[in-house]
């Protein structure tokens, strides 16, 4: 049975989970220039610190872990393919009875393909009848009654990616105000199927004249939230050409922060170590002309740790459907009579077990990397199997302290020499955080941290130095750190802070 639309907004839910530590009044407002004559909305507040999500991978949920949304923090989630509403159910009890939602993970969330491929007769968006009979209003508020936050998925663009149910482009305020009575928290938004807005769309309450790029798709979809009143964190995931015009310092992408509470910097996430190195490296490009911080944050995607597959591109020969795979590639099918029942994608890939895992080392030097860079953390595998050194890595509070650090600053690569790479950050206490990476395949290596490159005055500052994987402070040093025999796609983490108890030497 199709879910009823209110056309009232949703109350502010009750009971409000604990804000592990995060301050309620941490909240950044956008004001925006208007017309005199145009009453302004209500402003969506912007995170003060970056947000821990624990995603599932399914074409459904998006598990979020840990996102103090109202109170600043980075979002911790799942993404995984889950496209039932009893497996992200599943999934929700287990980030509770891992200790992942105690670690800070709270956001759980749907991707793509979670709706009907039909708009109901007002133009609602309508829960897929098969998958989610309870209707989303039921799930978010199974969600919240857990101290759970409920995310959800769309595209500024005719067709989600998937192409199998509607985009908002053309519905955004019937959109938004939808999410918000329904309790949603956190909002995924897309950028496919932009370029068939005109002939797909043609009698969308909302009608433009062209393909409206992203400087006003995303901006549109921000206002219509802030105009529902719900505090919904905004996730903008632009189509990959826009981020061509943002690799120079100078180039000024200062306004994404404006209107997006975090924006992905590349591609979809891929099992591996090399693909996710890559994630953290390319977020390097726009880290300038794109800043990050408080209440605006760079998103690297998920993170594959403990997702142990990769994938071959197959046909599906007979056409049952056999050989298709839970993740997939797909082309966009011709639409011959245009009647619209064409339009959809062909799956092209299986599922094939090993190739994509990391071993220990790996993951630990990834999540360092996602969290000193100030990435949402979103757990890429299936949280329901998820166990050893993965689960392990993801529960790593000290860790994870410094990407929910309330100074909010994205680490930076300070240095490179060949497959050796040092990332440090400043925290809000003072104490310098850093990644000692060896990236190379090999051998083992020896990796310096001077205070000058780690921006620590005066260099000869007494620094306790704390490894935050073997949970101990190794001892105090003056002028610069070692870390010895550093394995290869491995790295050390350090916290540094000023010994008291021993002089400070010019």
């Amino acid at each position: 049975m199709e879910e009823e639309h209110k056309d009232t907004r949703a109350e502010a839910e009750a009971g409000e989970p604990e804000n592990n530590g995060c301050l309620k009044d941490r909240t950044k407002t956008i004001t925006r220039r208007r017309s005199a004559k145009t009453p302004l909305p209500t402003i969506l507040p912007r995170s003060q610190h970056p947000a821990l999500l624990a995603v599932l991978l399914v074409h459904l949920p998006l598990t979020r872990v840990g996102s103090c949304t109202t109170d600043g923090l980075v979002e911790l989630g799942i993404n995984r393919m889950f496209r039932k509403e009893d497996l992200i159910k599943e999934a929700a009890a287990a980030m509770i009875d891992k200790g992942l939602v105690d670690a800070g993970y709270r956001i759980v969330g749907i991707d793509d393909c979670w709706a009907e491929k039909e708009r109901n007769a007002t133009g609602h968006l309508v829960p897929s009848k098969a998958n989610f009979s309870s209707g989303m209003r039921s799930l978010g508020d199974y969600l919240h009654s857990k101290g759970l936050q409920f995310g959800i998925y769309s595209s500024a663009g005719a067709y989600c990616c998937q192409a199998t149910m509607p985009g908002s482009l053309g519905y955004e305020w019937i959109d938004a105000q939808t999410f918000a009575d329904w309790g949603v928290d956190f909002l995924k938004y897309d950028g496919c199927f932009g370029e068939q807005f005109a002939d797909v769309l043609k009698d969308s309450p909302r009608r433009f004249p062209f393909n409206p790029p992203p400087i006003l798709k995303y901006p549109l979809m921000a206002e219509a939230l802030n105009r529902t009143g719900r505090n919904i964190s905004y996730l903008c995931n632009f189509p990959w050409t826009f981020w061509d015009l943002y690799k120079d310092d100078a180039d000024g992408g200062e306004w994404v922060g404006e209107f997006c509470n975090s924006w992905r910097t590349g591609g979809d996430a891929q099992p591996g170590f090399a693909n996710a190195l890559s994630y953290v490296t390319g977020s390097e490009e726009y880290a300038s002309a794109v800043p990050s911080g408080p209440g605006r944050w760079n998103h690297l995607d998920s993170l594959e740790i403990g997702n142990n597959r990769s994938f071959d591109v197959v046909e599906d020969d007979d056409g049952d459907g056999d050989e298709i795979g839970r993740d997939r590639s797909f082309d966009v099918v011709e639409d011959g009579d245009g009647d619209g029942d064409e339009i959809g994608r062909e799956s092209r890939w299986r599922l094939r077990d090993g190739g994509g895992g990391m071993n220990e080392g790996q993951e630990q030097a990834i999540f360092s990397l996602f969290a000193l860079v100030k990435s949402p953390l979103m757990i890429g595998a299936d949280v329901r199997t998820l166990a050893g050194h993965s689960l392990e890595t993801y529960l790593n509070k000290e860790v994870i302290a410094i990407n929910q650090d309330p100074l909010g600053k994205r680490g930076r690569r300070v240095r490179q020499d060949g497959d050796v790479q040092v990332w440090v950050v400043e925290l809000a206490n003072g104490d310098t955080a850093a990644v000692l990476l060896n990236g190379g395949s090999e051998q083992t290596v020896d990796i310096q941290l001077s205070w000058t490159e780690a921006g620590i005055e005066p260099p000869k500052t007494p620094m306790v130095v704390r490894d935050l994987w073997q949970h101990k402070d190794i001892g105090t040093f003056e002028g610069s750190f070692t870390a010895k025999d550093v394995d290869p796609e491995s790295a050390v983490v350090l916290r540094l802070r000023r010994d008291k108890l021993m002089p400070t030497f010019v």
